[in-house]
């Protein structure tokens, strides 16, 4: 998303550098084809591209994190000074060193600062468990705090996130909502019966539920493994994840102890299959947390809905997902980190396919009008602009 909007801005003649890091995410290990140095400019489509070097931690805990997120602060603050001025500087970034860093390159260049926040720090992983009300969370929420305040513009994904942003006495008027994009041309409707579907050897009569993306700690997709087991009858019905994350191998693990055969694991796919991949599903499966959706919005949702395909949704009722899932009526809410209700969820689309491809037809349209690329970026080029835009 970050590489859309670089060269659609880009497009519109303004000279555009994405600062990150070296690829590595979930495992926290360098991709192949890549070696880690201080320093990497090149171009990357219609933009430049600056990667910095940074610490790689293979093995994820909150200590670990908080050591690649200061690196890469320092890191990218100080090649970030090799740049030269920009009028803006758009952020993105780690949470708390990542985003003073940011803060420090704008305020040297008398810029505008622009903070994106698609998951609210401490809140996401007090959220996920990883951290109590303590005084370390008392810190990191003071100090994100004024990073708020520090900057000129923020968005953010839903009103939820925007309710807890302004709970923090930020101006409400500084914070806009802009939700996730997906590109409708790369990710788009293709037969279920597809090259990809046939190459994992899933049979045409198999109703796919997908869960596809990231599986963090906030994903709350351990019930999938419970949520097999209430389906252990239904040899037609298959639970497919897709991805990868640090919750995996204990998913993994939970399916392993049931001897679960209607559940099947695989790892991030190319890009240029995502819609088979996406396609391959009758449905697209999304779990959260009890307190997780108040604070960070999934984006793999819009790529269910991209492909035309129905919802079902375990997460809390007042969540900004079972508030979409509900104004734009093309999935199942179904209570937070309940199996047995997931599990009925997905037996009444499997049972009813003509209702569930309803709902897929459904989501495409309205992702059509709220979702794509070009209406979400002239959003987003109106905030990062600011007075620019309509000159």
């Amino acid at each position: 998303m970050v590489r859309e909007l670089a060269d659609d801005l880009a497009a519109d003649g303004h000279l555009v550098t994405v600062q990150t890091g070296w690829p590595n995410h979930p495992r926290g290990r360098i991709f192949d084809g890549y070696k880690a140095r201080w320093r990497f400019v090149g171009r990357d489509g219609q933009h430049r591209l600056m990667r910095v070097g940074h610490a790689i931690a293979p093995k994820s805990s909150p200590l670990r994190r908080l050591w690649v997120y200061l690196t890469f602060a320092i890191s990218s603050f100080l090649n970030g000074l090799t740049l030269g001025r920009h009028d803006v500087v758009v952020c993105l970034s780690t949470p708390l060193f990542g985003v003073w860093a940011a803060w420090a390159l704008a305020k040297l260049w008398r810029g505008r600062f622009v903070n994106i926040i698609f998951d609210l720090w401490p809140e996401a992983i007090r959220n996920a468990g990883l951290i109590g009300e303590n005084f370390l969370y008392r810190l990191t929420r003071r100090i994100d705090t004024l990073n708020c305040r520090c900057s000129n513009a923020i968005t953010t994904l839903g009103e939820g996130l925007k309710a807890e942003i302004t709970a923090r006495r930020i101006d409400p008027n500084r914070v806009e909502v802009i939700p996730f994009w997906v590109d409708t041309e790369k990710i788009h409707p293709l037969p279920r019966d597809n090259p990809w579907r046939q190459e994992c050897g899933i049979g045409t009569d198999t109703f796919v539920a997908l869960f596809a993306g990231t599986i963090g700690y906030v994903s709350g997709a351990q019930i999938l493994a419970e949520t097999a087991a209430c389906l252990k009858d239904r040899s037609d019905i298959l639970i497919l994840i897709v991805g990868e994350g640090v919750a995996r191998d204990e998913l993994e693990q939970l399916s392993k102890k049931r001897n679960m055969s209607n559940i099947r694991f695989l790892p991030f796919q190319p890009a240029e299959r995502l819609a088979e991949v996406q396609s391959t599903a009758d449905v697209g499966l999304l779990t959260l947390l009890p307190e997780s959706g108040t604070s960070s919005v999934p984006s793999k949702v819009l790529g269910y809905m991209a492909a035309g395909r129905a919802v079902i949704a375990s997460c809390p009722e007042t969540t900004d997902t079972a508030n979409l899932l509900r104004e734009g009526g093309f999935g199942i809410v179904t209570p937070t980190q309940d199996p047995q209700a997931l599990a009925d969820a997905i037996r009444t689309l499997a049972d009813d396919r003509k209702r569930c491809e309803a709902l897929g037809a459904k989501a495409r349209d309205y992702l059509l009008k709220h979702f794509s690329r070009q209406v979400v970026v002239e959003k987003y080029k109106k905030v990062i602009l600011g007075d620019k835009y309509s000159q």
